[in-house]
């Protein structure tokens, strides 16, 4: 997408010069290159934008139909795609895949070698030889879910690859080698479930019923081998360990959620990520009260951000505690008869905690936002038309805005609006919408400037692209023309550098679902003529 920025010709008569203006404009291109009538992009297998912002790598039937196949095509849309992962029969399909964050490489399972033999391959994101990982498995085994170390060095997995229907944890480099086996071998009947990478790359964090048969415990394990330490404390007879924990960000901290004390109530744990001494999160709960298995370490790994009916039974508000242990505030303001806190995010700065709640009135769901610590509670949102309600919302990467979808204005009319996290007027972003027409998704660029959004905004039904700027103003159509019953799909993404939006779409054909990108060109070259 480079072009040449200026070009001046001097002759006797004038000196013509290009000049950079300000003015807005849009460069759409396809990436998914030519593809035959049959071919489709992969819904179930979403496409991925390459950390450095790069590379697109997407599944699609592109060379053989009902085979669908890995490809990478540059960001640029300057060269074709290139099919990255070996040749798969038809009717086979890669089941999953991810790049490393160094954006080198994409290590992917698929029956390759084998039909119905899933197994583990790595290749450069550019193309060449596909690497197996895994060694040669038992009869019937499979490998299942995997994970690349922040360094882009290792790939994690689990698979039944010693035992047949018995899974376990290995580690093996991304570029091929030894495996390592990260569990102690287990027995029939015992398996590895789901584990977690440190952001660090240090440590793997696994859930196993490794000791008892069906009681699942959590324990942690350097990446390259050594002995588990087992995290969790005693659990009751009948206590379990739950799938839903999470490492901190500095790589210090696991939480878990667990009926560690009292089978089937359910509380917050914390242990530092090699063990020790665990700190329960949450406070006293009320008699049948429990946590509820959504929490949030904030993005500086201090507090652990929940719901719970902690103080009354059956309703769920918001809390927040040290991660370390200490006393859990509750954030949410009063809340009326019947009324709960829904979905909340933390701030990427830690400092503010936004959620929706029925918190004024039962049953409508609207936008508030309060200090992590505690402290004041502002509402964000506009007055609601009677029956809506606030449904979605993110917070913008820089911590300054907050961009929510609502019924706001027009009762069943779905729209976007912004407004500062700490509290102010509301902007609706969308432009006037015809009849019958809502917004959809609508992620928030990288550097915070400017919101995506899909919409039928122009046709009812016919769905399209458009960016405005995360504080209001013009908004601009990032899809080219739609063919008849063409739609843009709700698929879309910003690059991490904010000059593009990657979407899938049926474009040029009806039904033909290809991959788009657009170039968001802010400024462009008109020529000066000095006499």
């Amino acid at each position: 997408m480079d072009r040449i920025r200026t070009v001046s010709t001097i002759s006797a008569a004038f000196l013509l010069i290009f000049v950079w203006v300000a003015q807005s404009g849009v460069i759409n291109y396809r990436l998914s290159g030519e593809m035959a009538d049959f071919s489709d992009i992969h819904f179930g297998l979403t496409y991925q934008i390459s950390p450095d912002g790069n590379y697109v790598v997407y599944v699609a039937d592109q060379q053989t139909d009902q085979a669908y196949e890995l490809y990478s095509a540059p960001i640029t849309g300057d060269s074709p795609p290139v099919r990255i992962s070996g040749l798969l029969p038809s009717g086979t399909s890669i089941q999953a895949y991810q790049i490393s964050p160094d954006s080198t490489r994409v290590v992917y399972r698929a029956a390759q070698d084998s039909l119905d033999v899933y197994e583990l391959y790595s290749v450069p994101i550019v193309g060449g030889v596909a690497t197996k990982l895994n060694p040669e498995l038992v009869t019937d085994g499979d490998t299942g879910m995997f994970a690349i170390s922040a360094d882009s060095q290792r790939v994690v997995y689990v698979a039944d690859q010693d035992t047949e229907g018995v899974a376990e944890l290995y580690s093996v480099p991304i570029q091929g080698g030894n495996t390592t086996k990260l569990n102690p071998t287990l027995p029939n009947n015992k398996d590895v479930g789901m584990f977690k990478l440190s952001p660090n790359g240090s440590q793997v964090v696994y859930l196993a019923d490794q000791e008892t048969d069906g009681v699942w415990e959590l324990f942690s394990v350097p990446i390259t081998g050594g002995t588990p330490t087992k995290l969790n404390g005693v659990l009751v007879n009948g206590g379990d360990v739950d799938q839903n924990f999470a490492i901190s960000n500095d790589s210090n901290w696991v939480v878990y959620y667990a009926d560690q004390q009292v089978d089937e109530v359910w509380e917050l744990y914390s242990v530092s990520l090699t063990g020790g001494v665990q700190y329960k999160i949450n406070g006293t709960l009320v008699s049948e009260g429990d946590v509820s298995e959504y929490f949030l370490i904030s993005p500086d790994s201090q507090r652990v951000v929940y719901r719970g009916d902690q103080a009354v039974n059956g309703v769920y508000e918001l809390y927040s505690a040290p991660i370390d242990g200490g006393t859990a505030i509750k954030l949410n303001g009063a809340i009326v008869e019947h009324g709960d806190v829904d979905h909340f995010d933390i701030s990427p700065d830690s400092n503010r905690v936004v959620y929706i709640a029925d918190q004024q009135t039962d049953g409508l769901n609207e936008l508030y936002t309060v200090p992590i610590t505690g402290g004041s509670v502002y509402k964000l949102n506009a007055p609601i038309v009677s029956g809506g309600k606030v449904h979605w919302f993110y917070i913008s990467p820089d911590s300054q805005w907050v961009v929510y979808r609502a019924s706001q204005d027009t009762l069943h009319v779905w729209e976007i609006y912004s407004v500062p996290i700490s509290g102010g007027t509301p902007t609706k972003l969308n432009g006037e919408l015809v009849s019958g027409g809502n917004v959809g998704d609508f992620p928030i660029s990288p550097n915070s400037k400017r919101v995506a959004y899909r919409a039928d905004q122009e046709a009812d039904e016919k769905w399209e692209l458009f960016s405005v700027p995360i504080g209001g103003g013009e908004e601009t159509k990032l899809n080219d023309t739609l063919v008849s019953g063409g739609i843009v799909e709700f698929d879309f993404k910003f690059t991490p550098d904010s000059k593009r939006v990657v979407y899938i779409a049926d474009q040029l054909k009806d039904d033909k679902y290809e991959l788009f990108a657009s170039y968001i060109e802010t400024r462009l070259y008109l020529p000066l003529v000095i006499n």
